[in-house]
């Protein structure tokens, strides 16, 4: 890897890294949700200052090709992330059942009691 991609990549790497943590802090982004962003834009940090990591990975699991290396942990990264959603989005979609069982219970009582006044 060229010097001037390695200081592109650590760049923007580095500002992801500081706009995630500010996004924490600002509470606009919670931390469970923010690891795996974290970890990420750490491993792009440590590739961009130390390249030849992903050509000892690439050895150390026999793929010839560096870059083949970077789409299967790329791939690994984007399942992280789809499998993170899937159950964020299944806890949402319980914790709104819950509540719709909830708020129907609470109009009906309601009306129970309004019924009970107007006699």
């Amino acid at each position: 890897m060229n010097k001037g991609l390695q200081i592109i990549l650590f760049t923007f790497s580095l500002a992801f890294f500081v706009f995630i943590i500010s996004m924490i802090r600002a509470r606009k982004f919670e931390l469970r949700y923010a690891l795996t962003w974290i970890f990420a834009s750490v491993s792009f940090i440590l590739l961009s200052v130390f390249p030849d990591i992903i050509r000892i990975v690439s050895k150390m699991l026999y793929i010839k090709e560096p870059v083949n290396t970077l789409f299967l942990f790329g791939i690994f990264f984007l399942i992280l992330i789809i499998f993170t959603l899937t159950i964020s989005f299944s806890s949402s979609v319980w914790k709104i059942k819950t509540l719709t069982q909830e708020i129907a219970l609470l109009k009906l009582k309601v009306e129970e009691l309004e019924n009970t006044i107007k006699r």
